[in-house]
């Protein structure tokens, strides 16, 4: 605790620099080779029993970390241990214990390197398709509205899936709720960008018949049926009023689609509840209400590193995610909710990794809370990505190093100046000149590179804002029913399957496997489990869960000899 307190001391008067290296409470034990044996040992045992849960999914929870790629989710693996004051590089994020994991490719019908909608249309709807479309195939074009418009080339999405089965279904995003991968779940449309009336107007006679992204979550199903929707867009919606040249995208058609709303669940005779503060998020009760929608946001939703966590403020993702969930449970026949951390991406576009991998931390916290609100033996929980950046990690950094700080150890480098860990292959971070000799760079000497607008050096320009995407796969992580289906390299459009399968609903609702193995196997050690959740390291909760699905796969075999 005294350590802890001093940690916290320290970050207040701005001791923990780019040059702080933290500490490795491990760093003896790995000198010995017993140490790296016995971990492994541990893994292998683990490995033998991995359990197989076959039963049916009630529930499916999808999290969804935008731009969440391999070196993205390390580097955040990273930040999250020394924000504990560790070293960092022995952390594990929560899904990294899941016991299930599979590489998803990333690529869209049309394009080697993705974007989000082609991505989420992939991930929800099971069919890959063309770059900036959503939730219709392949056969449509970006901005083609005329093919969008036809029977058979338009898709369903696990929310149709889950709807049509008697499930309840939601959403919670630190993105706008109209942004591609939210609106993956619910629109069809040629382009991602038509996310209010204005952008589709500007299209003319070409656009006929197309219904902005926005409209379509208030009027079409699914996105009408969802009982959850959080997160930030209230100009998109109509909610919020502002000077259209302030805003690329803002409603020009007069319509508050918030009251819309609103109104259409009052006609059906439900109860609905709208938020735009912490404190109004924390006075719904979810027990009693059918439907909540939450705007936190005039555009997205603010960034951790500028979240106001006043009542009066923005809700962080985990109490979205724990309203949402409280409000779904009350299904008799499950749910299905999205979960995305949708500014990652947005950290990352802009080269800020601070900002990015902040987001991603705070997510962590949020797939946490999940676990421990649910049940693990009828819930089927994916963590994945839709997409990569182009950030590397990079140099020879001593163990502990900042993972936000500079490389000191520049006897490899030919201009002798210190360089950031985290670099980007293009971006606004590109800072060279040339001084009539040769091609200089910024000297990093005494900048802060912790900060949260700190732009990371960069190999090659681009506009304010649009570093690209990687086009490497992504990882897929899986625990519960079926988790054990994500197994190897797949299309991303295989995750949408694998939770249609697991739950029986949409081209899988004929299955024959059982609901649940007998209810009363668990009796004996749901609440040991639970505790184990509540209390200690993710390293101990994860310990705690693969216990308990060890012995759930070994009584499961037992009933079926």
């Amino acid at each position: 605790m005294r350590s802890l307190r001093l940690l916290v001391w320290m970050v207040m008067v701005g001791w923990i620099s780019a040059e702080t290296v933290f500490p490795s409470p491990q760093r003896d034990e790995e000198n010995e080779a017993d140490y790296w044996y016995d971990l492994a040992k541990q893994e292998i045992e683990e490995a033998l029993q991995k359990p197989k849960l076959t039963n049916i999914a009630k529930n499916v929870i999808l999290f969804l970390g935008d731009g969440m790629g391999i070196t993205v989710s390390t580097a955040g693996r990273i930040l999250k241990g020394q924000k504990k004051g560790n070293s960092g590089e022995e952390e594990f994020l929560v899904w990294e214990r899941f016991p299930n994991v599979g590489l998803m490719k990333t690529y869209n019908v049309d394009k080697q390197v993705s974007d989000s909608a082609g991505t989420a249309t992939a991930f929800l709807c099971g069919a890959k398709a063309n770059y900036y479309t959503l939730g219709v195939t392949g056969k449509v074009k970006y901005n083609d509205c005329k093919a969008s418009l036809d029977d058979e080339n338009r898709l369903t999405s696990i929310a149709d899936w889950a709807q049509k089965a008697g499930k309840e279904t939601g959403v919670v995003t630190t993105a706008q709720v109209t942004h591609a991968t939210p609106a993956g779940l619910y629109a069809k449309t040629p382009s991602r960008k038509w996310q209010c009336d204005t952008k589709v107007m500007q299209f003319g006679e070409d656009a006929m018949g197309c219904k902005d992204i926005a409209r379509q979550l208030v009027e079409d199903e699914p996105g009408r049926n969802l009982k959850v929707i959080m997160g930030g867009g209230r100009q998109e919606m109509g909610a919020q009023k502002i000077e259209p040249e302030k805003r690329k995208c803002v409603r020009t058609d007069g319509v508050d689609l918030v009251k819309q709303w609103m109104n259409d669940k009052a006609a059906q005779g439900k109860t609905s509840a709208y938020a735009t503060t912490t404190r109004e998020l924390k006075a719904i009760n979810p027990e009693d209400t059918d439907y909540i929608m939450g705007l936190f946001g005039e555009i997205h939703v603010p960034y951790e590193v500028d979240r106001d966590k006043s009542l009066d403020g923005t809700p962080h993702i985990k109490d979205m995610v724990e309203v949402a969930l409280k409000r779904l449970q009350k299904s008799d026949n499950g749910f299905f909710l999205l979960v995305e951390g949708g500014r990652i991406d947005h950290g990352m576009h802009y080269g800020m990794a601070k900002r990015a991998l902040e987001e991603l931390v705070a997510m962590d916290e949020a797939v946490q809370l999940a676990l421990e609100m649910v049940n693990l033996e009828e819930t089927l929980i994916v963590v994945t990505a839709d997409h990569s950046h182009v950030m590397t990690i990079n140099g020879y950094p001593d163990r502990g190093n900042n993972i936000l700080g500079i490389v000191t150890e520049t006897e490899d480098i030919s201009d002798g100046l210190p360089f950031t860990t985290l670099m980007f292959t293009n971006g606004q971070g590109y800072n060279y000149s040339w001084n009539g000799k040769e091609v200089v760079r910024r000297n990093l000497t005494g900048v802060d590179t912790t900060d949260k607008d700190f732009e990371s050096p960069a190999g090659v320009p681009t506009f304010d804002g649009s570093e690209t995407h990687g086009g490497e796969d992504v990882a897929a992580f899986a625990l519960g029913p079926m988790a054990h289906l994500f197994h190897r390299v797949h299309e991303q459009s295989y995750v949408a399957h694998v939770m249609g399968y697991a739950a029986c609903i949409g081209p899988y609702q004929d299955c024959d496997r059982p609901v649940k193995v007998p209810h009363n196997i668990y009796d004996t050690i749901k609440d040991e489990v639970r505790e184990g959740l509540k209390s200690g390291s993710s390293a101990n909760n994860f310990s705690v869960i693969s216990i308990f699905l060890i012995a759930t796969v070994q009584i499961t075999s037992f009933f079926q000899c």
